[in-house]
């Protein structure tokens, strides 16, 4: 309860300290979250994040930048939220189950009648210098007056049990069933009768010689503890058919207090005994084990979703360019053809194509060359930002052409786009094997649907 106090009190420390600090931000959690991105950011590897992040973000450098933070701060927030959560939750448990505690801490529940012997761990000695000591805890007794009244449920429910295979009590000609303990384990019962040599113990009938009807008295005993009750049933047999532990003081003391009150539900120990402080066990942190659990659990999968799905679009974003790059490479080699130079031709892709990813990335590029960028380095970074190593070849070609001067590039081009429409071919190849990996487990359960159904006639006919 502490811990989650402290932790609380952390937080709302934090959000002080973020207001001061970072009083720009309107809201409370994402000053929060600003404030940890600033004590963490050096940990992180930004760099390969904002490698990720440029892949299906076509924003400049400061922008990318922001989308980094931004992104951070986003799982942070999430993070904290769950933290603070789980804490509250906890420190809410903790202090219901204080206030809805008894005065007397020193309180063990015993188990109900039916149930077994439980352990309980209790403490002697001051905080630091204590030692264990087990005791055992035996479930609730019965008074003489609750025993009477339950026995004689038992009595009556033995009525019918003990007849087995047999009519009625007026007609028993084979074995009966006599238990010795009751369904629920609590009492042990006897059983005996005025013809032991008719009726034993065990519930079996020997009637062979029996020559009429007889009737035979069967006493059940029932016993709990030193108390006893007995009941009879009238039987008829009819013949003519046959039936096949303490050994310190403190120790003898706890004993002594558990076996005195075996008929209340709990019992008190007393705070110390013999001069020695008495406690018991901590309280089941099982729940609390739980909450906390689930919250570590939610802040990894917070994580580990938002890698996941950036890592998906980005995945995405690649599959789309190599798609696109033999119609993008067969339109510069037609343009060029035309007599127009590579900026021209970039131009007038842009012009004329819908806004995809690639469009976006040509267009930073030729924003970059009005800006006054270097031409051919705007051309290198491009394939560079793109990250396939079909586009880096490319762009390296324009590069180079554009530096030194090279006449082959429109015979370059040409071979680009046969090599193009090759890795298209052997793309497609792979995605056609990946589709039909993907339909082997259908057509298997296909299969043995189809097996079943042509077997199943001939097994029924069997």
């Amino acid at each position: 309860m502490i811990i989650n106090l402290v932790i609380i009190i952390m937080f709302f420390l934090l959000a002080l300290i973020s207001r001061k600090h970072f009083s720009k931000y309107k809201n409370v959690l994402e000053a929060m979250s600003q404030f940890v991105y600033t004590l963490l950011y050096k940990n992180i590897d930004l760099d390969k994040k904002q490698a990720d992040l440029r892949k299906i973000n076509v924003v400049s450098d400061a922008r990318l930048k922001e989308l980094c933070r931004l992104y951070y701060t986003k799982i942070i927030s999430i993070c904290m939220v769950i933290i603070f959560v789980i804490n509250l939750a906890c420190l809410l448990l903790t202090a219901t189950k204080q206030f809805n505690k008894e005065d007397v801490s020193n309180i063990v529940q015993r188990g109900d009648y039916e149930d077994g012997i439980s352990v309980t761990k209790v403490y002697i000695g001051d905080p630091g210098k204590q030692t264990e000591y087990k005791l055992l805890v035996y479930p609730r007794e019965y008074t003489y007056e609750e025993f009477v009244v339950e026995a004689d449920k038992v009595f009556n429910e033995l009525r019918v049990d003990i007849l087995a295979n047999n009519e009625d009590l007026n007609h028993i000609s084979e074995d009966l069933n006599l238990p010795s303990y009751d369904e629920k384990g609590r009492f042990d019962i006897s059983w005996s009768s005025d013809y032991p040599e008719y009726i034993l113990p065990s519930g079996k009938v020997n009637i062979e010689e029996l020559k009429s009807e007889t009737k035979v008295n069967l006493t059940a005993k029932i016993e709990y503890m030193d108390y006893v009750v007995e009941n009879n049933y009238s039987l008829m047999l009819i013949p003519g058919r046959t039936t096949d532990e303490l050994s310190d003081e403190v120790g003898v003391v706890l004993k002594q207090i558990e076996s005195t009150n075996r008929n209340s539900s709990s019992f008190e120990i007393p705070d110390e005994i013999g001069g020695k402080r008495i406690s018991l066990e901590e309280v089941d942190n099982a729940g609390y084990k739980q909450i906390l659990f689930l919250g570590m659990t939610a802040c990894v999968f917070t994580v580990l979703c938002s890698n996941s799905f950036l890592q998906k679009k980005n995945t995405q974003r690649d599959n789309m360019l190599k798609l696109m790059y033999p119609s993008f490479v067969n339109k510069i080699s037609l343009l060029m053809g035309s007599g127009m130079n590579i900026r021209n031709c970039i131009s007038n892709i842009i012009s004329n194509s819908e806004k995809n990813i690639l469009i976006s990335e040509l267009e930073y590029t030729m924003n970059q060359i009005k800006s006054g960028y270097d031409e051919a380095s705007a051309y290198e970074e491009l394939g560079i930002r793109i990250g396939i190593p079909q586009y880096n070849r490319l762009m390296s070609h324009i590069s180079q052409n554009l530096r030194m001067g090279t006449k082959d590039l429109r015979e370059l081009m040409y071979e680009e786009v046969k090599e193009a429409m090759e890795d298209r071919k052997e793309y497609a190849k792979k995605k056609g094997e990946k589709a039909s990996t993907k339909l082997l487990f259908p057509m298997i359960i296909l299969m043995t649907v189809v097996i079943v159904i042509i077997m199943f006639p001939a097994f029924v006919g069997l």
